[in-house]
């Protein structure tokens, strides 16, 4: 008898985890099967009613493969990029997923805090507070997983995509509670009035919004297009490819040209070229022949370029800094402005404590870039009635790092990307799945120029609206965008995470609450047998 009850413990505390690891990890992109989420709460009930230390360990171990399935392509970066030996990469990895979802541990610890309650709200709140105060390298919200129901993706405009993961925990939960409740329903009355009046709701404003934020044409819209360049330029820095002088301006003149072959062949006057972060070898306004040429076909074609490259500022001190930039280029061949990326990739693009520690520089790859941080936030004016807000890289990911810009202002955003240096794998397919709520948290489309791909405009509901580009290949995007006179003003807009925050204050409200209450009843046994 114990040993059957030792192996259904072991079952539960190592097999069921596993599980339910590849359930969440299936709804990453490329993936993308949203379904397996609903077997979650399934193999959770078996992990609950374990003792607190082994469940615990259940959920970490859930982290654990939660990531190694969702983040495999960190082993690959590490080597490629790297030059980090098998064993290391791997070990990398390990590191990674052992500490990237740590709130899987605390949200076990809050739900046998609050009683195991099993209501889907109760279940998703608690979720939704560690989910926040975990810190990630790469935030992968829960509710990103919707983009594949995008009717249940629209509330994002009132809280977010930390919203979202309320909304996901909710409905995966639903099911599994019906079915626990299926004998009592009855004088479960409220509950499920309250959750089916919570799922009719979500699900109604996100028709309703599919419908209202399209990028249909009609007469009373703004029109713009614009065409984005996948430049699939080599990856010499990062890769070992050793090009000569001539190589990369031949690379360079190949893509003008090709920018030239994309504007002809959109079937609307091109207004806005993009050009991907990477896409050109030379930091542009540090060679006179590049700014040139980039400055002859903005004037040629008469459209403004929007340009990543690296930018070189030499300071008085004989010291200088590099920057990464996107410039822009007006239909004149001027530079109208740029904006330098602030939010930097540790060890992709600085390694961390470098000056504290100047002996990292030694030990680590030649190829870590050592960027210096931007400060301005601009929006750019495409003509007098459209603003466009530029993004760079890793940017996009991050929600609430464009309440700085003047969003209210910006029409439509623009990304610019270099992903090649994740290699062959599900790494930017990964990055367009984590930026694409910021469309809807504002209502904006956003364009995603990327060096190697995967290249997409997204509109404001969410939806890719253009082909998506393989990746490793030289493609162009032809879009025209059909944008509303005034820029819509979106709840999350103006609040944030404030919905959120009140949701985490509440649950901790509640807890202290629930262990104050748990002390005064074990208080008051004590006191009634000590009388007895």
């Amino acid at each position: 008898m114990n040993q059957k009850i030792l192996n259904a413990t072991n079952i539960k505390t190592f097999v069921l985890p596993v599980l339910a690891g590849i359930s969440i990890f299936l709804a990453f992109e490329r993936y993308n099967f949203l379904p397996g989420l609903f077997v979650l709460p399934f193999l959770l009930a078996g992990m609950r009613d374990l003792p607190l230390k082994r469940k615990l360990l259940a959920y970490w171990i859930m982290a654990i493969v939660t990531n190694l399935g969702g983040f495999g392509w960190i082993r690959l970066v590490a080597m490629d990029f790297g030059g980090l030996p098998a064993v290391l990469g791997w070990g990398l990895l390990l590191l990674f997923s052992a500490f990237n979802n740590l709130n899987f541990v605390a949200w076990a610890y809050l739900e046998r805090l609050f009683g195991e309650r099993t209501l889907p709200f109760c279940t998703a709140a608690l979720f939704v507070a560690t989910e926040q105060i975990n810190p990630q390298v790469f935030p992968w919200y829960f509710g990103t997983a919707l983009d594949s129901a995008l009717v249940f993706y629209q509330t994002a405009d009132i809280w977010g995509v930390a919203g979202l993961s309320f909304v996901a925990m909710t409905l995966i939960h639903l099911p599994h509670w019906l079915w626990q409740q299926r004998a009592s329903l009855a004088v479960k009355k409220l509950e499920l009035m309250a959750l089916t009046g919570f799922t009719v709701l979500v699900a109604g404003y996100g028709y309703w919004a599919l419908q209202h934020y399209s990028n249909t044409p009609s007469g009373d819209q703004k029109k713009v297009a614009v065409s984005v360049i996948q430049s699939n330029t080599t990856m010499e820095k990062f890769y070992g490819a050793s090009l000569t002088v001539e190589d990369r301006l031949q690379e360079f003149e190949s893509l003008v040209a090709f920018s030239k072959e994309a504007i002809a062949a959109h079937p609307d006057t091109t207004e806005l070229l993009v050009w991907p972060e990477g896409s050109v070898h030379f930091p542009i306004l540090n060679y006179q022949r590049i700014a040139a040429a980039a400055s002859d076909l903005a004037r040629s074609q008469n459209v403004m370029l929007a340009a990543g490259s690296v930018e070189i500022e030499q300071r008085s001190n004989r010291q200088r800094d590099i920057f990464n930039t996107q410039f822009v280029f007006d239909s004149q061949g001027e530079v109208y402005d740029k904006y330098r990326k602030i939010i930097l990739l540790a060890f992709g693009e600085y390694i961390p404590l470098a000056k504290s520690l100047p002996f990292l520089q030694k030990w680590l790859p030649q190829s870590i870039s050592q960027f210096t941080r931007g400060s301005e936030k601009p929006v750019f004016k495409l003509r007098d009635d459209v603003n466009w807000l530029p993004l760079i890289c890793y940017e996009d990911i991050i929600s609430g790092f464009i309440a700085g810009f003047d969003h209210g202002a910006a029409d439509f955003m623009v990304n610019t990307t270099n992903d090649g240096w994740f290699g062959d794998s599900d790494a930017s397919y990964l990055h367009k799945q984590m930026a694409r709520p910021r469309t809807v948290e504002y209502r904006k489309p956003l364009l995603r120029a990327l060096n190697t791909g995967s290249s997409q405009v997204i509109d404001a509901a969410g939806r890719t609206i253009s082909r998506e580009t393989e990746l490793y290949t030289r493609e162009y995007i032809n879009t025209t965008l059909h944008l509303p006179k005034t820029p819509p003003r979106t709840i999350y807009a103006y609040t944030g995470n404030l919905s959120v925050y009140v949701l985490i204050a509440v649950v901790g409200i509640l807890s202290f609450r629930t262990r104050y209450l748990t002390r005064v009843r074990k208080s008051d046994r004590h006191v009634f047998l000590h009388k007895a």
